[in-house]
């Protein structure tokens, strides 16, 4: 077997701590736990497509995720210390509410977006209520304006994909306790032969239904 060498350098050139998570515990389905001498050994499991990593010294646990969610922390545990990997995901990130946002001007699918959201650590946006709504509008989306104003929409995570009519948020699986659509939608409640399943967001904070191939820009949150 090949030993593999790792110095406390390593740490501050290709991890962050994230003081966030201090003295917390998480769990995600992506999470591996090993046991391991040093915060260095931990590292060296973490592999390259490992995004965060958590080390107790006491206990000499060492827990590896794909990355790291707010909504993971499960209960409070001392002596944990997590490290983040720094990436193109680092920078446009805004405060709100206890939650980073960022909008992502690429225009994907609902699907994909997602995907990238993950990549970030993060999730497509929820949105919970009308001041988290005007936030968005008044802060991440006051520079944008078309003319028509259907062809420079911005995904949330939304979809009705599962019950028709029954819209839930895509991270959380939560069904919607705030809602803004605009006047003319949802427009898919009774004609089930046009699949518009994913919900996007107009410019001025109004909500619009949309079919999840729909190529939009989208907002990142964590």
């Amino acid at each position: 077997m090949q030993t593999v060498f790792i110095t406390s350098d390593v740490i501050a050139n290709l991890y962050t701590q994230q003081p966030r998570y201090t003295g917390k515990f998480l769990t995600s389905v992506n999470e591996k736990e090993y046991k391991a001498e040093s915060v260095l050994a931990c590292l060296a499991v973490c592999g390259p497509l490992r995004t965060c990593f958590g080390y107790q010294q006491s206990t000499k646990r060492c827990r590896v995720f794909d990355f790291c969610l707010d909504r993971d922390v499960t209960f409070i545990e001392d002596g944990w210390v997590y490290y983040t990997s720094p990436s193109e995901c680092d920078e446009g990130w805004v405060t709100y509410g206890g939650h980073d946002y960022m909008m992502n001007t690429t225009r994907v699918s609902q699907p994909e977006a997602m995907r990238i959201c993950q990549q970030c650590g993060a999730y497509l946006v929820e949105i919970n209520d009308a001041d988290e709504n005007n936030w968005i509008k008044q802060t991440i989306l006051k520079d944008i304006y078309c003319t028509d104003k259907y062809d420079c929409t911005t995904w949330t995570g939304g979809n009705d994909i599962q019950t028709e009519g029954d819209f839930i948020w895509g991270a959380s699986n939560t069904p919607f306790s705030y809602t803004n659509w605009d006047s003319n939608n949802p427009d898919n409640s009774y004609d089930l032969s046009k699949p518009i399943d994913c919900v996007d967001m107009f410019y001025d904070g109004q909500w619009n239904d949309r079919p999840c191939d729909f190529q939009a820009s989208f907002i990142c949150e964590r």
